[in-house]
């Protein structure tokens, strides 16, 4: 059984296993003694999706009893995506599909957040999107007109004829697309070379399914950054605008929250990034060596979780054994 905690410098054991310890964060270490402690700690649990809770069609075993336990024991959660190719009521689905019990209010994916910050910002389109209908839905819910979603073949296949742009057009936001073709590349960096805002849904560079590794949007937005020589505001995480969300909306406390996700530069670098506590998986993309390469690179400080755990059910019985033991409760 695995279960890491990330925090001093030694070497340590918890329940039986070998536990590594470093700081988590460059500005603002957090000092834990125990995966209980911060289990205790935290009033907010935010949860990544895929590697996390489900792993592409199926649910992850121990990711419904914890969800249920949270919620009996009055805690906040919040799923948290980068992904996207759905919409908040997509996700709905998907999750009353898996039997997650959650609902809208728990859902926060950074097609929703591109969708809020730019009506945020005044910017109403239209808007070039390289995306999917996710996208489509959330900019619609915000009364933001857009064009671009779906196939861009041109009328007789030729990427160098008919590539017309639209004068009024208001910025452009990149998501993940799998229509993306050198058509699309043209208009987006040609967009951008006009001076237009510049967005991003994430920056992700993989996509797992199943031994097939799928480029993501990272992948994507690479391109038309290097072809147009400019950087994007990116909305998912570990960036900024997805923690204005959860801050300005959802009034979190940061110090009693933990970010519970299974990619490193994402997920726990956001959560690291923002003073969070942070947990990292083992049923996603980061494994054991990962992690060991991570422990061992001074560089990549911001990426080495608080606690690692085999998956979301060695969450649930870590939490079942501190509220066994009459733990307090959080105060946020």
């Amino acid at each position: 059984m695995l279960l890491m905690l990330l925090d001093l410098s030694l070497p340590c054991h918890i329940g039986g296993a070998l536990s590594t310890c470093s700081p988590q964060l460059p500005m603002k270490t957090k000092r834990v003694s125990s995966a209980a402690e911060v289990l205790r700690q935290c009033s907010t649990y935010l949860f990544d999706c895929d590697g996390v809770l489900w792993n592409s069609k199926n649910v992850i075993p121990g990711a419904i009893a914890l969800l249920d336990r949270l919620f009996q024991l009055k805690r906040n959660v919040f799923l948290i995506t980068n992904n996207s190719t759905k919409s908040v009521e997509q996700y709905c689905e998907k999750c009353r599909t898996l039997g997650l019990p959650v609902s809208a209010k728990n859902i926060i994916c950074s097609a929703n957040v591109a969708a809020n910050y730019l009506k945020c910002q005044g910017n109403f389109g239209p808007i070039y999107v390289v995306g999917q209908s996710g996208i489509g839905l959330e900019l619609d819910k915000c009364g933001i007109a857009h064009f671009g979603i779906g196939p861009d073949q041109g009328p007789d296949n030729d990427v160098f004829r008919d590539v017309h742009l639209k004068p009024n057009t208001t910025g452009v936001l990149i998501g993940f697309d799998e229509y993306f073709n050198y058509r699309k590349l043209i208009k987006a960096t040609s967009y951008v070379c006009r001076g237009l805002p510049f967005f991003a849904t994430n920056e992700d560079a993989q996509l797992p399914e199943g031994d097939t590794i799928l480029p993501g949007t990272g992948s994507i937005l690479a391109s038309v950054k290097y072809a147009a020589g400019k950087e994007p505001i990116v909305m998912g995480k570990p960036h900024q605008p997805i923690f204005d969300v959860l801050r300005n909306q959802y009034n979190i406390d940061p110090g009693q929250t933990l970010m519970i996700g299974d990619r490193l530069d994402t997920d726990i670098a956001f959560g690291n990034r923002f003073g969070m506590y942070t947990a990292c998986v083992l049923t996603g993309v980061t494994d054991s060596e990962l992690l060991s390469k991570v422990k061992n690179d001074p560089e990549r400080k911001l990426h080495r979780p608080t606690c690692t755990f085999e998956s979301v059910q060695q969450i649930l019985e870590k939490l079942n054994e501190v509220e066994n033991q009459g733990a307090p409760h959080p105060t946020g």
